[in-house]
């Protein structure tokens, strides 16, 4: 059940912020006035990095789920890589576009731009949640239902008894 609800979701996820990615970007080739374009651009361009942290934490918690019940991690990670890759997209791609919009357009100044920088900034973090928040659930399982067929720790008591 928690792999279709996850399917279903991420589905979604991909097909809404996907549209207002390239929503967004669109404005970027409009004709018009320039201002009106990079106005638009950044509604849609808000719009898409909303739905991207809102989707990312249901999947996280839908992910969390089918890792706390089967002890699979493929939706986490699985989320993860749909965060990473919009976020690549956005800092990459299409804060690029605009910023080459605005140089073009005399509506922005500077010569360099940091959304690289701090898109590949944030996936790293994103990366070191994931893994973090990966072993934090399979060690919460392990806890709250030990395996029966583990073999049981030998304390120094029993050591000392068995040499007596």
């Amino acid at each position: 059940m928690w792999s279709k609800l996850y399917l279903g979701l991420i589905a979604v996820s991909v097909a809404t912020v996907g549209f207002f990615t390239y929503y967004s970007w669109s404005w970027l080739q409009s004709i018009g006035l320039p201002i009106a374009a990079i106005e638009g651009y950044s509604f849609n361009s808000d719009i898409a990095w909303y739905l991207l942290w809102v989707s990312f934490v249901l999947l996280i918690l839908v992910g969390n789920a089918i890792l706390w019940t089967t002890k699979s991690s493929w939706a986490v990670w699985s989320s993860f890589f749909y965060f990473a890759a919009f976020i690549l997209m956005r800092y990459f791609w299409l804060e690029e576009e605009a910023f080459r919009f605005k140089k073009m357009a005399g509506l922005g100044n500077g010569a360099f731009s940091v959304g690289p920088l701090l898109g590949a900034i944030i996936v790293v973090v994103a990366a070191i949640a994931i893994l973090g928040n990966h072993f934090l659930i399979i060690r919460l399982n392990q806890k709250l239902y030990p395996d029966p067929n583990a073999a049981e720790t030998v304390t120094d008591n029993e050591i000392s008894e068995v040499s007596n």
